[in-house]
């Protein structure tokens, strides 16, 4: 029987459009019951049930290193539970790593044709269409807007963060998508007509991730621009400067360049970085007072409201990095245990006064810190070699494509690319609904590749 009937391929197709659409979270006593815990599990059943039946095959994509990275990491995080207070957390934080495990060699295994393919990008796309455009309606209307952190915008109504309730989730999700949008626009649609569609649709994902002020995502989207120019330059050039390409750029950058906030906002972001790379930061929140014996004989600069309260959050984050390193460096062979960063928070703040922010649990606000922290350093080395093996293998079948499998395989690398950035500053790879997004895409389009280089071949 054909596997175009699969109830696997059905499901999927679902869970590209529902899960960036759809996010709910509720308890069934102590288990947590969201999108993404209803759709795995099924996904999971109705590929068993498609393979017993003869209803799918299996594609010849190799998977034994994606097997060892993913294997490692989870017997790892099984060793470290040895040091954790609460089992709870542990078990659900493995239990979920588990389910993005299984998702991810279901999609990439189960073998599809070029026009389902095809089927997964336009359900996809459709999603992400009715995302971005609820995220500019959300704004415009200024319905159910994010009030967080107006403390630093002067003129904005508030931050969008859509369907996935946080801005800097949306616009870690934003950056994912933002670079293939990009790429199809300028790289790979020949029609002006088509271009130009799609060249709306990435504006539209621009003017998103400007509107969640998550001044972290406007500077990664800025590097993802440029590693994609980087990563096929004479292609990108040559279409680029086309006028009509050139034109809707221009306009797209000077309606962006008037939003309101972002010539402030962009100032900050760039003032923080020049903070955090150049000059050193106390390991706690400043009041402002210099310490004792300090002979400070220079005058003072005084600073802008937007720099002053750029500098407090500088501080505070640096101060949060901070605490998650010395919980690794306290625990670094098996660090705290998986999924007890936060009940071991209030802990190491009592423990080093310096790093208290006034929380009993607060995030840590990057993600490698917290694998480290929780898993120490095999847990890290380990959580960071499941993104090598997946990044070199797009190195690798990015060369053996055709334009379209060229643009898929830039896309998915810039994108995920900005993505592991922004976990510098954030807890994104923690978040599910981003998680599955990731991990479904990197599925799908690791599997597209492998099988759309024997066509070209």
């Amino acid at each position: 029987m054909s596997h175009k009937k699969s109830l696997t391929y059905y499901m999927i197709l679902l869970m590209l459009f529902i899960v960036p659409i759809f996010y709910f979270k509720t308890y069934i006593g102590p288990l947590p019951l969201s999108v993404e815990v209803i759709t795995i599990p099924i996904l999971v059943l109705v590929f068993i049930w498609d393979y017993i039946n003869g209803r799918i095959k299996l594609n010849d994509l190799p998977i034994k290193w994606f097997a060892i990275a993913f294997g490692a990491f989870l017997v790892i995080s099984i060793i470290s539970m040895v040091k954790a207070v609460s089992y709870g957390p542990a078990v659900m934080e493995i239990a979920r790593y588990l389910s993005y495990v299984f998702m991810f060699f279901i999609v990439a295994k189960v073998q599809f044709t070029k026009e389902q393919y095809r089927n997964f990008a336009l359900s996809f796309g459709a999603a992400a269409l009715l995302v971005g455009l609820f995220g500019v309606f959300q704004y415009i209307f200024n319905f159910s807007l994010n009030k967080a952190g107006l403390y630093a915008l002067q003129e904005a109504k508030g931050r969008v963060d859509s369907t996935l309730i946080n801005p800097n989730y949306y616009a870690g999700y934003l950056n994912i998508v933002i670079p293939s949008l990009f790429l199809f626009s300028v790289v790979y649609f020949k029609n002006k007509t088509a271009q130009l569609l799609m060249f709306v649709f990435y504006a539209i994902y621009v003017v998103n991730v400007i509107l969640t002020y998550t001044r972290s995502a406007w500077m990664t989207m800025a590097a993802g621009f440029i590693l994609v120019i980087l990563i096929m330059p004479k292609t990108f050039v040559r279409n680029f400067f086309k006028p009509h390409i050139l034109l809707a750029f221009i306009v797209m950058l000077v309606g962006v360049y008037f939003m309101p906030d972002v010539q402030s906002r962009t100032n900050s972001a760039l003032y923080a970085m020049e903070e955090l790379v150049f000059k050193k930061h106390s390991g706690a929140v400043s009041n402002g007072e210099h310490a004792d014996g300090d002979n400070n004989d220079e005058p003072e600069v005084e600073q802008s409201p937007e720099d002053a309260t750029t500098n407090k959050a500088l501080v505070s984050r640096v101060t949060l990095w901070k605490t998650g390193w010395v919980m690794f460096k306290d625990n670094p062979i098996l660090g705290v245990g998986m999924g007890n960063y936060y009940v071991r928070y209030k802990d190491f703040v009592t423990k080093y006064p310096e790093l208290d922010i006034g929380y009993d649990e607060y995030s840590v606000h990057n993600s490698y810190l917290k694998v480290a922290a929780e898993t120490g350093i095999f847990g890290i080395l380990a959580f960071l070699m499941i993104y090598v093996v997946y990044y070199l293998r797009l190195a690798v079948l990015y060369f053996r494509q055709d334009t379209l499998g060229k643009v898929v395989a830039a896309g998915l690398f810039v994108g995920g690319a900005t993505f592991m950035v922004q976990n510098l500053s954030n807890n994104l790879i923690f978040i599910p609904q981003l998680n599955v997004i990731f991990w479904i895409l990197a599925g799908l389009g690791v599997a597209f590749l492998h099988q759309n280089q024997k066509q070209v071949n």
